[in-house]
């Protein structure tokens, strides 16, 4: 949610409290306990839509790196990776994994993790990533681009 909509939301708060101030009682602890839930409400959706982006940057991320990793290695794709990224604990760690096909047909794997939260850096990612290819591991890092 961006600053705009939150001040809305925030004068909106302050005008529906203060016209319950003339209210009854049980009006009043009516209004404050539907106001507490919006607020719940709108910080669980920011944290969402924060994890959202640090999730879709890492996937970006994982994608592009991973498959100069691969080819450093000497294991160039003949696919894109496709990769997941998954955050835990909010967005201060993620779980990587990638797929993907080798030049030679084999299938290639690159998993990880990592408490950076994406974005600081548009092409790197820091962590713990093992690529394999066909289960044998072929590349282990702990920085994805750089």
């Amino acid at each position: 949610m961006n600053t705009t909509r939150m001040s809305k939301f925030a004068l909106l708060a302050g005008v529906a409290l203060f016209a319950a101030v003339g209210c009854s009682e049980d009006t009043q602890d009516s209004v404050t306990s539907d106001l507490r839930t919006a607020v719940t409400e709108v910080g669980d959706a920011v944290g969402e839509t924060t994890e959202d982006a640090a999730e879709l940057a890492a996937r970006n991320i994982a994608t592009q790196q991973g498959e100069e990793q691969f080819t450093n290695a000497g294991y160039p794709l003949e696919s894109d990776l496709e990769c997941t990224a998954e955050a835990t604990d909010g967005a201060d760690e993620m779980v990587i994994d990638c797929t993907g096909i080798a030049a030679d047909g084999k299938v290639a794997s690159l998993t990880g993790t990592t408490d950076e939260l994406p974005g600081a850096s548009v092409v790197s990612l820091s962590g713990s990533f093992v690529g394999m290819i066909d289960g044998v591991e072929v590349c282990n890092t702990d920085q994805l681009g750089g």
